[in-house]
């Protein structure tokens, strides 16, 4: 008889998951310990935290670093957060680590738990020469609301690294809803980003600040096969002069098209259309719907 293979992780204790989280440190198993150690928020557990914080080993002040950052404990049938201030005091800590991988897991940490003593510490590493360190700054970045985050996520939306831009982009773009010169400059700016991700967040950004510049541009960019990034930023302008373009892409569009991009072509179809003028409607839906056919 075929024996069936049993998971990996044999056991629920506290010292085995541990071996478990240490042993595969960034394997898809090893955080899967950590999150079931991230889910037992008690006393002995910041102890645990805390012991291993303290550790000689590199690898095990990470994973204490790693469990810190999103200690939970269920109550009344909720996950909240747990010891908030002493895991916090441990990832303000781990900024100060002389090992690269202890301090990436207190930046990611502390983008879970944000404290404002740790804001120039962040603003520092975004200049890190390991773009590793440079976008785990740029997604913890995205959860302060000190001023000074701004500057960092702005630096960083014009980085060398794709996933940095990405990150960043999304920061300013979506995360946050400060409305600035410099946030749509660095916007703006990322909008003919050679990577479509960061050109989509760009894009959602100034849509979501009601940017009418980029009317002209989403006209252009919605057709059949755009991304769902065209899609969010028409719902989120609302603007009547994308309504005609986008009843034309739903025209032209094929019958396999995915029923979630399809979700949002409608959605976006009613923000565009609460406010359109009637007159003329049909005419300016076929000229748009010739256009896409001659193309």
């Amino acid at each position: 008889m075929k024996r069936i293979a049993r998971p990996r992780i044999r056991s629920s204790s506290v010292e085995r998951l541990l071996r478990h989280a240490v042993r595969h440190w960034h394997a898809p198993d090893g955080w899967r310990a950590i999150e079931l150690l991230q889910r037992r928020g008690s006393p002995a557990m910041v102890a645990t935290i805390t012991r291993l914080c303290a550790s000689p080993r590199a690898r095990r002040r990470a994973v204490g670093l790693s469990i810190a950052a999103q200690l939970m404990r269920k109550e009344h049938g909720e996950w909240t957060l747990y010891a908030e201030a002493q895991t916090q005091q441990l990832l303000l800590a781990g900024l100060s680590d002389p090992h690269q991988e202890v301090v990436r897991a207190a930046v990611g940490g502390l983008g879970h738990r944000p404290h404002a003593a740790s804001v120039q510490a962040l603003l520092r590493l975004s200049t890190h020469v390991d773009p590793r360190m440079r976008w785990q700054v740029a997604v913890a970045l995205g959860s302060y609301e000190e001023p000074e985050a701004i500057e960092g996520l702005i630096r960083l939306a014009a980085d060398p690294s794709d996933e940095v831009r990405d990150w960043a982009t999304f920061g300013l773009g979506t995360l946050r809803s400060d409305d600035t010169p410099e946030i749509r400059e660095a916007l703006r700016t990322n909008l003919n980003d050679p990577d479509l991700d960061v050109r989509g967040e760009a894009l959602v950004g100034l849509a979501r600040r009601r940017d009418d510049g980029i009317v002209d541009l989403l006209i252009e960019r919605l057709t059949p096969e755009c991304h769902v990034y065209e899609l969010d930023a028409a719902e989120a302008l609302s603007d009547p002069r994308l309504a005609a373009t986008l009843r034309a892409v739903e025209s032209a569009s094929s019958e396999g098209t995915d029923a979630y991009w399809l979700s949002r072509l409608r959605d976006a179809m009613e923000a565009c259309s609460a406010s359109e003028p009637h007159e003329h409607h049909e005419r300016i839906v076929a000229a748009v719907k010739n256009a896409f056919e001659e193309t």
